[in-house]
């Protein structure tokens, strides 16, 4: 039995909401979230949510379903299902699509080639950008030589603003944010040609701000959150601005402004107890715990933690619930009890080296550091710091945290590390991840 969503209840979705039940809007919202199949199909009904409206467009019938749109409808199957069968070699490897040209290929040149690409590409961008940015590059060049007319109401625009905003997506994803930014740029111009685009330029400004967010530059990284958001809030979409309520908590917590991202993640947490969703409420908890663990809140932070610890260790996933595992091994460290919080912190390490997080691994490093430091075991820092070293060059990492790792590592064989010292390298790796570019300066006062 299929698990997508049927093609009629996306309609009413997109365009009545309001007939299906709340349970079962949630339930449709999280799906289209994660499901890039089911997300591309709802993209076309939202689309053509306002030209239902439009008497200049569209013939007022008795019909629920004007003619026109069921036409458009079953064109879109036509074309969807001969794209999967052109692309049934191509799904898995991007680099054959590119190699053999398929965007130069006059029967690949369809609005169904362009959708599943662009799905293809959402769907696997968090875990292979680069085959993401293939594929959103092959969307886009097909998209860029169909006529203005191939759709009714310039929806062909929809097709080419979501190609470049899935490029955009995958640039950031591989640390090219001004490529990104101009990606974004034409995606708007893109978008600005569909009647009815709300969905699309909401996911533009999202992206815009994660990339801001990225450059570190992150009063405007605020603004497009809270565009972002505004924009999904108009068109219905909760789930979605849920994801702008998150990137918004996650800049103003970069900000330092910890007490004020603790309270817009606690709308995470309303959000997933209104909707019965364990996710967002286990998100949102772990958000808050780091929050209040910043403040010195320390038993709130351990509550919250642990709220968020049982509902990750049943559904998961691995590395949010080594998050949360870190997280009280933090509380219990800053309470003072650095014996208890050493194996903690050590098997947060080893499960993060496990999943390949690499960098999140020297960081908690970094913490372990901290333990050893306050039991007065700087030796053992120095084998921290240089197995971490280890770690990260052998995963490729090329950037400044090798030099700041070494720096830390040649400072504690001279027993000359300070909390200080610790906290200098430690902001650095998290910064180089955004700008691999970054050099490390060793700090030039180390006392306290």
């Amino acid at each position: 039995m299929s698990t997508h969503i049927p093609d009629e209840e996306l309609s009413l979705f997109a365009m009545d909401p309001e007939s299906l039940s709340q349970q079962r809007r949630g339930e449709i919202e999280r799906h289209t979230s994660s499901c890039a199949e089911c997300g591309a199909s709802f993209d076309f009904y939202l689309v053509t949510e306002e030209d239902l409206r439009d008497p200049l467009v569209w013939q007022p019938l008795n019909s629920p379903c004007p003619p026109m749109i069921s036409e458009y409808a079953r064109r879109c199957e036509a074309e969807d299902a001969e794209a999967d069968r052109l692309l049934e070699p191509y799904m898995e490897n991007a680099a054959k699509a590119a190699w053999d040209d398929i965007s130069n290929r006059r029967e690949f040149q369809t609005g169904g080639v362009v959708r599943r690409l662009n799905a293809r590409a959402h769907a696997i961008v968090a875990s292979e950008p680069l085959a993401a940015l293939t594929f959103a590059d092959l969307a886009q060049a097909i998209a860029s030589v169909l006529p203005d007319h191939t759709y009714p109401s310039n929806n062909v625009y929809e097709l080419r603003g979501t190609a470049w905003k899935e490029r955009a997506n995958a640039l950031l994803r591989l640390g090219k944010l001004d490529e990104a930014l101009e990606s974004l740029k034409r995606a708007d111009r893109a978008y600005g040609y569909v009647r009815s685009s709300g969905f699309g330029l909401a996911t533009v400004e999202l992206v815009r701000a994660a990339v801001y967010y990225q450059k570190d530059e992150l009063a405007i990284a605020a603004v497009h959150a809270e565009l972002a958001e505004a924009g999904y809030a108009f068109i219905g979409m909760q789930e979605h601005r849920m994801k702008a309520v998150l990137l918004r908590g996650q800049i103003r917590y970069e900000a330092l402004e910890y007490e004020t991202a603790s309270a817009i993640f606690q709308q995470l947490m309303e959000y997933g107890e209104e909707v019965g969703d364990a996710g967002w409420i286990a998100r949102g908890a772990y958000c808050r715990g780091a929050c209040e663990l910043k403040r010195g809140k320390l038993s709130d932070a351990a509550m919250l933690f642990n709220t968020a610890l049982v509902i990750f260790r049943e559904t998961g996933p691995a590395s949010e619930r080594i998050s949360t595992e870190w997280g009280l091994a933090r509380v219990v460290l800053d309470s003072g009890n650095a014996s208890e919080a050493l194996p903690r912190l050590r098997a947060v390490v080893t499960a993060f080296e496990e999943l390949g997080m690499v960098m999140d691994a020297a960081v908690a490093g970094l913490d372990v550091a901290d333990a050893l430091l306050v039991l007065a075991q700087q030796e053992q820092i120095a084998q921290i710091a240089a197995h971490s070293y280890r770690v990260l060059s052998k995963a490729g990492v090329v950037t400044g945290a090798l030099t700041a790792l070494a720096y830390l590592k040649e400072t504690a064989s001279h027993r000359r590390v300070k909390p200080k010292v610790i906290d200098r390298v430690r902001t650095f790796l998290r910064r180089t991840e955004r700008d691999p570019e970054l050099v490390f300066v060793p700090p030039l006062d180390t006392s306290d």
